[in-house]
Formats: structure tokens, C-alpha cells, sequence
């Protein structure tokens, strides 16, 4: 069924995450006390890539040098959230031998409910990676992670030609896993989310990864729970399906019994669902 056929009120609900996971506050909260617990035993540096206050991001490195770096993107409905909450991941990345970056970046309130400036600050974060992972000990070779709004945000990245943007650094973002999100915003400009969003129909267009090219040289995996809402669903399956024909290979997974906060959990050991379809990706 086309989101077009909807009410309003339908799709208010089918982007309402409370009515179909009733345990969000819990998974978030432990997101925190995860990453709060992890930062505690590994330590980790913070940097700044930008000006602003929110322009930082939290690196935690593996003890073998010129290894590659993953980059996780955050979601929160880009409202909410900070780098700090999901360095979790960093514990079983780091003995993997592998960088582990959380990059932090304004949310709506700072932005005016404006979605161009988060992206203009991740790519100035990725931009200074590329010229600063030596001081840290890294290779040049970036592998983005995302979730949710996050995933959104990474699969706009991802239709940027990094080559041109960064020739300095040829061959730097290497793949992408995004989790959970949302690649066309037309139906989100008539959700709840209006109410803190400013989507004009520009920002619709360019801002709508379904409705663009994507970076041919990239490595794909796109996840979700099975028990996402039916517009997370819907939203994962098209563009997987956008992908393919295109000619695209991505790879894709479905967390079974796992709603849209829980499928996260599974990047939190190396043992996880999402942890090694992600080592698989980037080690093909």
C-alpha cells in the first residue's frame, strides 16, 4: 500500500515508535549506561573537528597501527542524542583491531529543525579524519555505521563522491551499514516530526536518499528489525529494492522478534546479529 493512501493520522502513527516499541526509554537508557560503562574501561579521546561545541566526536583505538576506522552515526530522530551515548560498540570493535569513532553534531534544536547543516557537519568530520587519522595511528580507510535518523544522514553520505570531495584521500569510505532508517522524507513531513522539522520541498528532494544515485563503489548493508513499525519497514524494503534495480548488491538483514531500538543491541558484541554481518561486509 502507498504512504499516499494514507490520512495523516495513519501515518502519525505508523511513525510513532512508542505504539510498536513499548520498551524504547529502556533500550536507549541502556545505550547510555553501555557506552557510560565501556568509556570507563577503555578511555577513549575526545576531538574537535569544528568550531561549534557540538562538533566533536569520541575515538577509541585498537592497540595495532594503521588499522581502518568505523564511523557511527547516531540516530534520535535528529532531535536527540550525543556521540558519548553510543561508544558501546567500541569494546569488541577495538579487540577486532579496528578504530572506533562516534561523531557528535547538532541536533534540531541547534538547527533550527534544519537537516543541511548535520550533514555539512559530518562531512567537515569526515573531511578532518581524512587529515588527522595518522595522529591516532589509523589507516585512511573509513567504514560508516549508522542507526535510525542516523541511517538516514549515512545513506546521504553515501551518495557523495568522496574522491572528488577529498582527492587527497582516495578510496577513504569504503562502506556503509545503515540500520533502521529512513531514505525518503516526504512522508516524514507529514508525521509528528513536523512539528520540530523544517522541510521545504527542496530539502525534501535532495535530502531524500531514495531519490538519488548512490556512490557506486561502496560496499552496502542495510538492516532492520522485524518488528519495526510498518513505515520503517516499508521504508527499508524500497530502497533495498531502489538499490537493486540500479544494478546494485546490497546486503540486508532482518533482526528476527527485534523491534527498532533492540536491533541495535546486536552491534554491541562480537557475537551480535549486526556485529558480524557488519565484519563480513567490510572484510569482502
Amino acid at each position: 500500500m502507498s504512504w499516499k493512501t494514507l490520512s495523516v493520522a495513519e501515518i502519525e502513527r505508523r511513525y510513532n515508535q512508542a505504539l510498536y516499541a513499548a520498551n524504547a526509554r529502556e533500550v536507549v537508557r541502556w545505550y547510555t549506561e553501555e557506552s557510560r560503562r565501556v568509556e570507563t574501561e577503555l578511555g577513549g579521546e575526545r576531538f574537535q573537528y569544528g568550531q561549534g561545541p557540538s562538533e566533536y566526536g569520541c575515538w577509541f583505538k585498537p592497540r595495532s597501527p594503521d588499522q581502518d576506522i568505523v564511523v557511527f552515526i547516531h540516530g534520535g530522530g535528529w532531535k536527540d542524542g550525543l556521540a558519548q551515548d553510543y561508544t558501546f560498540p567500541a569494546q569488541w570493535l577495538t579487540r577486532q583491531g579496528l578504530n572506533y569513532v562516534s561523531l557528535n553534531f547538532d541536533n534540531t534544536p541547534a538547527t533550527g529543525g534544519r537537516l543541511f547543516p548535520m550533514l555539512n557537519q559530518l562531512v567537515a568530520a569526515i573531511s578532518w579524519i581524512s587529515h588527522h587519522h595518522a595522529t591516532f595511528g589509523a589507516g585512511a580507510r573509513i567504514h560508516l555505521a549508522s542507526h535510525s535518523s542516523g541511517s538516514h544522514l549515512a545513506a546521504c553520505l553515501a551518495g557523495l563522491d568522496w574522491n572528488a570531495l577529498l582527492p587527497h584521500a582516495p578510496g577513504l569510505v569504503q562502506s556503509v551499514m545503515l540500520c533502521s532508517g529512513i531514505y525518503d522524507l516526504e512522508p516524514v513531513a507529514y508525521s509528528k516530526r513536523r512539528e520540530y522539522l523544517k522541510l521545504e520541498p527542496l530539502e525534501v528532494f535532495a535530502l531524500s536518499p531514495i531519490r538519488h544515485a548512490v556512490n557506486r563503489k561502496l560496499k552496502m548493508l542495510l538492516v532492520r528489525g522485524e518488528l519495526e513499525s510498518p513505515e520503517f519497514i516499508r521504508q527499508h524494503d524500497e530502497y533495498v529494492a531502489k538499490l537493486q534495480d540500479e544494478g546494485l548488491s546490497p546486503r540486508t538483514l532482518v533482526g528476527p522478534g527485534l523491534n527498532h531500538f533492540e536491533i541495535l543491541t546486536t552491534f554491541a558484541t562480537a557475537d551480535g546479529l549486526m556485529a558480524k554481518a557488519f565484519m563480513e561486509l567490510i572484510g569482502t
